[in-house]
């Protein structure tokens, strides 16, 4: 990939430019909606362009919450890849680290709100983009769930048969995962349904960036999403680590304040010609375990112990 831009003397630039602009030679800014509704939707910076964030169906970015304003604010990178970002008279108001601007300067890994609708300016690499971008088209994909983007139940009989097949004619194993949100109802009561789904809505998006392309995410039933990997129950652990530590320490906050999410995880390696219903019934009693457990954490069915240690806040 080539320089965005050139700069003779580093040291130079270094003292001149935001962080940003010294890394965009090898990855793209990326404005990402980290939550709510609007979550995984992006937009991609490039220098000497402007774009628009509003609800108006015209803005480069379109985010549907009612806080923010038909146009609401523009963000524009310069030649040198400082990236600047302009509030348009906005009803709610444009707030970067926090503080209402009229006008500010972003640097990678900035927070900020479009009305109530929290981004944050990540610098991605190719390959990172090209996954949030399939992820995004995945939600989108009609026969999915509407709410959150998951394929529905229906999948397992169309989609899984496919996985089977493969596992067998490749001998790769092939493990499932029931995932549930912990104490879903006590956020519901508190929260209100709204904020339920936007949380349903946010973990099963945490989920799908977690996995590969050729691995199968839907939504069971409920609050619980089922996961299908080509992957040894080790390595499926591991995947499943690595989302509840993601889901963990998402800033649900900014979703309402003093909100907090876990997941707990039952993970099961299929037993060759294992029958499907004894397959998932033991990844589900190891869910039951991981539950009754102390939930947000990991119970491999093979071991019939915990994982993972739960993480206090």
């Amino acid at each position: 990939m080539k320089p965005l831009y050139t700069i003779d003397d580093p040291d130079e630039a270094t003292q001149e430019l935001p962080r940003v602009a010294l890394e965009l030679r090898r990855q793209l800014p990326t404005l990402k909606v980290i939550a709510g509704r609007d979550m995984l939707k992006f937009v991609v910076l490039h220098p000497n362009n402007s774009i628009i964030i509003g609800r108006d169906d015209a803005a480069d970015l379109v985010l549907l919450d009612a806080s923010v304003s038909r146009k609401h604010a523009r963000v524009h990178c310069d030649e040198f890849g400082m990236i600047h970002i302009q509030d348009l008279g906005s009803t709610n108001k444009t707030w970067v680290r926090d503080e209402a601007i009229q006008q500010a300067v972003l640097n990678s890994g900035d927070a900020l709100k479009v009305g109530q609708v929290p981004l944050r300016l990540e610098l991605l690499s190719p390959e990172e983009l090209q996954h949030l971008q399939r992820v995004s088209r995945q939600v989108e994909t009609a026969n999915r769930d509407p709410l959150t983007g998951l394929l529905n139940r229906l999948a397992l009989e169309n989609e899984l048969p496919l996985m089977l097949k493969a596992s067998a004619n490749k001998n790769m194993p092939i493990c499932s995962i029931f995932a549930d949100i912990d104490r879903f109802k006590s956020i519901n009561d508190r929260y209100g349904h709204s904020i339920g789904d936007d949380v349903l809505a946010g973990v099963a998006r945490l989920m799908m960036l977690g996995i590969r392309e050729n691995d199968l995410c839907l939504r069971y039933g409920g609050e619980e999403i089922l996961l299908f990997l080509f992957a040894s129950e080790q390595v499926a652990a591991d995947v499943a680590e690595r989302i509840r530590i993601a889901i963990q320490h998402h800033p649900w906050e900014r979703i309402a304040a003093g909100l907090s999410v876990t997941v707990s995880f039952g993970i099961a390696e299929r037993v060759a010609d294992e029958p499907i219903k004894l397959w998932l019934e033991r990844s589900d009693k190891a869910l039951y375990t991981a539950k009754n457990s102390g939930r947000n954490r990991v119970v491999r069915a093979s071991k019939g112990i915990l994982n993972t240690i739960t993480m206090l806040f």
